[in-house]
């Protein structure tokens, strides 16, 4: 999980933010504020597209087993799923079908991968602008 600890009304005793050598805090603006909840939500997102990411790797390779058992179907006819019910099919057509999802998942990941590229890009820039300002009194790092 992040940890986030600058909020708009930030007490150094109350949110973890370290003072410098003078006491001073850095001033927390609302600007500020916006770009830490901005960057927090970015890291939700990221998180969410990795967890379906995952899942759909997971579907590929389900589909590269389904594919290979196939092969030694050997002109019989096959169960194929969709959904809750199976249909009856030539092992032929039934190869055709996992082709045509294997491409669909893998065209879903790059999709996806590409989407979670552009969030990491973001939440950089943020992660950039926040250490900036804020130094070692924010922590914007995974624990």
């Amino acid at each position: 999980s992040l940890s986030l600890s600058l909020s708009l009304t930030c007490y150094p005793s109350l949110c973890g933010l370290q003072t410098s050598a003078s006491g001073a805090s850095p001033q927390v603006t609302k600007e500020d504020q916006d770009s830490i909840n901005t960057f927090g939500r970015l890291n939700n997102q990221w998180h969410e597209i990795q967890g379906k990411i995952k899942a759909k790797k997971k579907y590929a390779e389900d589909l590269e087993d389904a594919s290979n058992e196939l092969m030694l179907a050997d002109g019989e006819t096959v169960k194929y799923s969709y959904g809750w019910v199976f249909v009856h099919m030539t092992d032929d057509l039934a190869e055709e079908k996992l082709q045509e999802a294997s491409e669909e998942v893998e065209q879903d990941i790059t999709a996806l991968e590409g989407e979670m590229a552009d969030i990491r890009s973001n939440m950089d820039t943020l992660k950039t602008k926040l250490y900036t300002k804020f130094g070692s009194a924010i922590n914007l790092e995974e624990e």
